[in-house]
């Protein structure tokens, strides 16, 4: 009973901390939820500091992981020197690769060529996302979609890894989309955080723990190749989804002390 307690508890948590339709307005009476909590993301990557006392072991290798999951933001949720550029966007505020043209926010992002919330000279963040548990041998049933494709009922607290790139959209763009991180030699950065989404904020902060490695570079994506990958993935994820409010609190990050 207790076992089965703590996986519906992960699937209560997971089933809403990047897919649902959240608000990021808190009240300030509400109770304070990151008291205790791990390291949180996303974050300013340039910055290294972070006194966050929780510490657990870093992911292993995605060579010796499964990809369980891809999905993508609309605007960037971390933010480097180079995606630094504010995009007021309601929940889709975030961070920009370049200076957003005259009226872009002004386009509409209701599809593009059955890609739900894009358009071209968007910046996106895409996150490959990584699982401990073995969701490859035959009869091992996943969880659900989004991140409890990542769990299953004799695996529900895996280590994750997610790798996270971020590209502008544009017409034969340099890059085509892959089901794997594109391969590049651009500083990254590589930190213990938490999972990201609307749902989360200073004041309620996810309990769940992730590595991440961050590209600190942008690049140019073809917005044609990629909604193609997106109306037809095996994921099912066919929108852009929101943005997490930059973590900036010292007390809820964790130090960074390895890039590459």
């Amino acid at each position: 009973m207790r076992f089965l307690t703590i996986i519906l508890f992960i699937t209560l948590i997971l089933s809403g901390n990047l897919y649902a339709k959240e608000n990021k307005h808190y009240h300030p009476e509400e109770e304070n939820h990151c008291i205790g909590a791990g390291p949180q993301s996303p974050r300013d990557i340039d910055n290294p500091v972070g006194s966050n006392s929780v510490f657990f072991e870093k992911a292993p290798s995605i060579k010796n992981m499964n990809l369980c999951n891809i999905h993508f933001h609309r605007n960037a949720e971390h933010k480097s020197a180079e995606y630094s550029t504010f995009v007021k966007d309601g929940d889709n505020s975030g961070w920009a690769c370049q200076k957003p043209a005259d009226g872009r926010l002004l386009k509409k992002h209701s599809e593009y060529n059955g890609c739900e919330g894009i358009a071209e000279g968007d910046t996106i963040e895409t996150h490959w996302v990584y699982t401990t548990c073995d969701i490859k041998t035959e009869g091992v049933k996943p969880l659900g979609e989004g991140l409890n494709a990542c769990l299953t009922t004799i695996c529900p607290n895996p280590q994750l890894e997610v790798v996270a790139q971020v590209f502008v959209l544009q017409k034969n763009g340099k890059y085509k989309f892959s089901e794997s991180p594109i391969t590049h030699n651009d500083p990254t950065v590589v930190y213990t955080g938490s999972t990201t989404g609307t749902r989360w904020n200073n004041h309620n902060c996810s309990p769940l723990q992730v590595t991440w490695n961050v590209k600190k570079t942008c690049d140019t994506l073809d917005i044609d190749n990629f909604s193609d990958w997106c109306s037809n993935n095996k994921y099912k994820e066919h929108h852009a989804h929101g943005v997490r409010e930059l973590v900036t609190s010292k007390t809820l990050l964790s130090k960074i002390s390895t890039s590459k």
